[in-house]
């Protein structure tokens, strides 16, 4: 269902970043800077990052996979001479992509690497990581043996994408000052573009906008030396390039680009889904409680109206309470943002502002985006630590012991799973097509469950009836006339009060996004205030009104209490059949806890 935002294909984001070395040599030490270059995979979901000066051997890729085995696959090429120079890396994501099907080819030991894999819509993808000598002779050396390499090995697919290190830029507009640089080395790489049919996407995106990657710290100098280039046909299909500050000890910033494809299917943002911290947020809660004391006095009103408006009951009043607060809890949810990402995001303004201008000489361009580059890199640096602290102290707290958190950084990771393309239902005898567009696979996923539950319809209402009668008679065990009343008995409060408390926390929600512990906290709330004789929103007393009312009048038209969201998963054989795919149902919680009511009455 979504947000409301607009869907987009699914992507795979590719990111490069020379980390400057690894740190710390013991993976566990503060400044091992592993540890951080997996917090930017993990925070801005990134498929596969190409790694410059990332110092591997056997000994120091297996401390780090040994750690984290589970969510990242390491591949790297180092420096033939020593460990502690050079190298270039591929880090995969297990979350975002496919880990399995993935072959690497060094091309220059510790300098350039290919990885092929697979792309988001199942195709292959390979991709040329870089890391060119700073040396002009030797730059243009090192793209000739690239180019050399794929013309002598011409059954190797060559890279849709090459992301790195160039140490040269073909433009004087990517160097602060600005200046041309060895016309050998550039003349070497337009080639190995031409050859490779290569586009500078960043440059073609933005041809006149300053913006700079590396930061030359004792001179103050910077320049676009970190690129992501992209075959020319797949340009249309490559969005949100970036280059971006990280809270990793480096001069180096990271670049990025959101590959898709053609035939990818469309994704949407999903349901917004109710923040754990912001049940206990206080400005949210006291309007939670504003909103529902003017309901609690709203049902009282309509309760006593002799005639029932269809309109304006408890169902329509509790629809318009949920859709009330997730809202206000959208909006706060926004503006609760950290001091320091609000320091980060006026940095990076005053930084493109300074680049960016026109009336400045490049004395004082270069001056002032050097101490505000510093700046940023010092801010994000802060911003890391903080989460890392955070994560270490969360760890040594339940990473040892049997726990829900325990089991998820122990759970084996999978990228989600992509439903490409579903066959047709033809005529017998006609070759299979397939549906590829995401709106239609959906219909025809609804469909095919709609179907299901009107199967055999055609039987005669008699035939339906006998055979039911049958079926029921074989049932010896009968209600007594005692029990009978009973469930003819609707809901009470404490039947109510007794579903939440069953309910088990740290539950998927359904499309309204509401969590039991919202229920569950309100609760307390109001246990509470009555303690303190102070004003009390009953949220169960509500539940329990809005649920007497569908057991007397049935559900209302357009409230969305029973909606759910059907999420199908693969099961086995045929991917391209709904037919394989099991229907899981999130359903809105307080839904549930209905059900769950009655559920323990019966």
């Amino acid at each position: 269902m979504g947000n409301g935002n607009k869907n987009t294909k699914a992507a795979i984001t590719l990111a490069a970043l020379n980390i400057a070395g690894h740190g710390n040599l013991n993976v566990n030490h503060q400044d091992n800077k592993w540890h951080h270059v997996w917090q930017v995979m993990r925070e801005q979901k990134i498929g596969v990052l190409v790694v410059r000066e990332a110092h591997l051997n056997d000994e120091r890729k297996d401390s780090i996979q040994n750690l984290f085995g589970r969510v990242i696959r390491i591949e790297f090429s180092q420096d033939p001479l020593t460990a502690n120079a050079k190298g270039v890396a591929f880090v995969l994501n297990k979350n975002l992509v496919d880990t399995e099907d993935v072959n690497t080819t060094e091309i220059v030991p510790g300098r350039a690497m290919l990885l092929e894999m697979k792309n988001v819509d199942g195709k292959p993808l390979s991709i040329l990581g870089v890391y060119a000598p700073n040396v002009p002779a030797e730059n243009a050396v090192f793209w000739k043996l690239i180019q050399t390499w794929f013309e002598i090995h011409p059954l190797v697919r060559k890279p849709d994408g090459m992301g790195g290190d160039t140490n040269v830029v073909e433009d004087a507009l990517d160097r602060l000052p600005a200046h041309p640089d060895a016309n050998s080395a550039v003349t070497a790489l337009d080639e190995l573009k031409m050859y490779l049919r290569l586009v500078d996407g960043w440059r073609d995106t933005y041809p006149t906008t300053r913006a700079y990657s590396y930061l030359q710290l004792h001179t103050g100098s910077q320049s676009r030396i970190d690129r992501w280039y992209i075959k020319r046909p797949l340009l249309e299909h490559a969005l949100e390039w970036e280059i971006t500050t990280v809270g990793i000890k480096t001069n180096h910033k990271m670049v990025s680009v959101k590959l898709t494809t053609e035939h990818a299917p469309t994704v949407g943002h999903g349901r917004w889904v109710w923040p754990l911290w912001l049940v206990e947020d206080k400005t949210l809660a006291k309007q939670i409680h504003e909103r529902g004391m003017v309901l609690q006095a709203e049902m009282g009103l309509v309760s006593n109206w002799r005639t029932r408006n269809p309109d304006y009951n408890e169902q329509t009043l509790w629809a318009k309470f949920k859709a009330d607060i997730h809202r206000d809890a959208k909006k706060r949810s926004k503006k609760i943002i950290p001091k320091i990402i609000t320091e980060i995001i006026e940095v990076e303004n005053r930084l493109r502002d300074v680049l960016d201008e026109k009336g400045i000489s490049e004395e004082d361009r270069t001056l002032s985006g050097a101490v505000l580059t510093e700046r940023l890199a010092k801010l994000q640096q802060q911003r890391y630590n903080v989460s890392r602290m955070n994560a270490q102290v969360k760890n040594r707290l339940d990473g040892k012991i049997i726990s829900r958190y325990w089991s998820q950084i122990n759970k084996e990771k999978k990228p989600r799973e992509m439903i490409h393309r579903l066959r047709k239902n033809m005529p017998e005898g006609v070759p299979p097509q397939y549906e590829k567009d995401s709106k239609r696979m959906a219909s025809m996923a609804r469909d095919h469950h709609d179907n299901l539950q009107s199967e055999r319809k055609d039987i005669a209402p008699e035939v339906r009836e006998e055979k039911i009668r049958i079926v029921v008679d074989r049932v010896k065990r009968k209600l007594t006339p005692q029990q009978i009343q009973t469930l003819k008995e609707k809901l009470t409060i404490e039947d109510v009060r007794n579903a939440l408390k069953l309910s088990s926390n740290f539950k998927a929600p359904g499309l309204d996004g509401i969590l039991y512990e919202l229920w569950k906290t309100l609760d307390a709330r109001c246990t509470t205030a009555t303690a303190q004789e102070k004003p009390a929103f009953d949220i169960i007393k509500i539940m329990h009104r809005v649920y007497n009312d569908i057991e007397k009048n049935g559900i209302v038209i357009g409230t969305k209490f029973s909606e759910s969201w059907m999420c199908p998963l693969y099961k086995k054989n045929d991917k391209a059949d709904i037919a394989n795919y099991r229907p899981i149902s999130l359903l809105n919680t307080d839904y549930k806890v209905f059900t769950k009511a009655l559920t323990i009455k019966l």
